[in-house]
């Protein structure tokens, strides 16, 4: 059982650490506590117990945590490295849904984020097979999302074909896509006659290049779809 001396001895050391918690989050009196800070820092459970002090306060008061994400920003260094451990810490899924909510609350920040996103991942393969993941686990919502603006269909799709016409394993499964809906893009051209006869020119210009083997792998299909 704690003594009354004991006691007195944590109150006035919790007391300590949220007083200089305060300092440290508010950038009272900086330039007088900042050898305190430093002291009370440079110890390991001095400085849990400061933060814990310091995230207390910010529960009591969330109001506050925007003044200090301000000030955050003026410090890249700090920044950075909460940026890093926040990027690291997105594989847990709780922590994933809480910033996508965020994101999905703000549409500025979360097409700001997204197009730096794009371009970060454009030369990282595990990035950008880590998109590839995550769109080939919601298609329907990615499906939705190309369809809120014509230009990204149109563009998207233009890219995507340029990208499969080098890629084999990307050809593959494109073509196997349309194998697929077959039936939902015949019935697409069969409504847009123009764009049916683009496509049947362009098939004819092609297949004049084509040897004998080719065009008799098309008659067979079409011998094969009675």
């Amino acid at each position: 059982m704690p003594t009354s001396t004991s006691t007195n001895h944590a109150s006035v050391h919790c007391l300590k650490a949220a007083c200089l918690a305060a300092a440290f989050a508010f950038g009272c009196s900086a330039s007088t506590e900042k050898p305190a800070l430093q002291a009370v820092l440079s110890n390991g459970d001095a400085r849990h117990e400061t933060f814990e002090a310091t995230l207390r306060v910010l529960d009591q008061h969330p109001e506050y945590v925007d003044e200090l994400f301000q000030l955050a920003r003026k410090h890249p260094s700090a920044l950075d490295r909460l940026l890093e451990d926040d990027a690291q810490a997105l594989s847990d899924d709780e922590l994933a849904t809480r910033t996508a909510a965020h994101l999905a609350a703000h549409p500025e920040g979360l097409y700001r984020t997204m197009l730096k996103t794009l371009d970060a991942i454009s030369d990282k393969q595990p990035a950008m097979d880590a998109v590839a993941k995550a769109l080939s686990e919601r298609p329907q919502v990615a499906a939705m999302i190309m369809s809120q603006r014509q230009e990204a269909i149109i563009l998207t799709f233009t890219a995507l074909v340029k990208e499969v016409e080098k890629n084999g394993d990307a050809r593959r499964a494109f073509l196997s896509g349309m194998e697929q809906n077959s039936d939902a893009l015949a019935r697409l051209l069969v409504a847009n006659p123009r764009v049916l006869g683009a496509l049947v020119k362009a098939m004819a210009s092609a297949g004049v290049n084509k040897g004998k083997a080719e065009l008799a792998a098309l008659g067979k299909a079409l011998d094969g779809s009675d």
